[in-house]
């Protein structure tokens, strides 16, 4: 059970201007995620707003997305929840209407016990039939496992890897060598360098969605011991992560899709519209940094 890919975007979700979810905007979206190379799509995922969403808007948002992608890339649906049985639900959708495999964060807002986290995840896979991956992003979810938790849950029946979204890099290493074969795909996108170089099996992040050839180039590069090349690229990312610290990472990426003529909308309460200042410095990164595809 192998996840396939390297390189993917952890879509955005288009909106309306009343929030609610705007399902003809996923294929204008995909077009341009796919034009940058990046090998597939997360669905469903914290970029994607998945937490301000009820179980059928994000059933509604897997289904349309596979169908208007498949065929053209890879496709992993988050189906992360509170709920053991609100991501079995999902992991089903996902399932029946073809993705590759499926992610999920560790249950949160209670603190679950290990043993309750491993019998959350058998739920998820059992449900699935397509390879799981334990997503990792304490920053988000409060829960916070150690080493050797990571490495007891990438050890599950049906798990196919981990989307490891944190800023430990000799942590992620050893969980990659502690994998047995398992994916191991690095989250933190200003980190991506350093993930590259220590080795790993490919890169899941947000801004992906506009630059995820950045990411590609970044992975090729350093494979071929062009780090100088790697540099010039995750330079390129830092530059545009510094400004979305201040706008908001998900309100400053659905504004910079706009603006390359992508409808993706506003994102959802409680999201605020993202400060004006930030936004010009924005208008002036992309400006600079963004060519269009034809």
């Amino acid at each position: 059970m192998e996840i396939p890919g390297a390189i993917y975007a952890a879509m955005l979700t288009p909106m309306k201007d009343d929030s609610s979810i705007r399902v003809d905007g996923i294929e204008p979206l995909a077009d341009f995620i796919f034009s940058r190379g990046v090998d597939g799509l997360y669905v469903g995922g914290s970029t994607g707003e998945a937490m301000l969403m009820s179980r059928e808007e994000r059933g509604r948002v897997l289904r349309a997305t596979a169908e208007i992608c498949r065929g053209r890339g890879s496709l992993i649906a988050h189906v992360g929840a509170a709920s053991t049985d609100d991501a079995v639900a999902l992991a089903r959708v996902a399932a029946e209407v073809g993705y590759d495999a499926v992610a999920a964060v560790p249950p949160f807002y209670y603190k679950f016990s290990v043993e309750e986290i491993a019998d959350y995840y058998r739920a998820i896979a059992g449900a699935a039939g397509v390879p799981l991956m334990v997503y990792n992003i304490p920053s988000l979810t409060g829960v916070a496992l150690g080493t050797e938790q990571l490495i007891e849950l990438l050890q599950l029946p049906g798990v196919g890897g981990i989307k490891y979204t944190a800023n430990d890099i000799h942590e992620f290493t050893r969980l990659r060598k502690a994998s047995n074969g398992r994916k191991c795909f690095f989250g933190t996108d200003e980190m991506f360098i350093a993930a590259a170089a220590a080795g790993t099996d490919g890169g899941i992040g947000s801004t992906y969605n506009l630059i995820g050839d950045v990411y590609v180039g970044i992975l090729q590069a350093t494979e071929a011991g062009d780090l100088a090349r790697a540099r010039t690229l995750q330079a390129k990312s830092h530059g545009l992560i510094e400004i979305l610290y201040e706008t908001g990472v998900v309100e400053g990426l659905k504004y910079a899709m706009e603006r390359s003529g992508v409808p993706v909308g506003p994102c959802r309460r409680p999201f605020r519209p993202a400060p004006k200042v930030a936004l010009a410095r924005l208008d002036a990164w992309l400006d600079v940094e963004i060519e269009l595809a034809a």
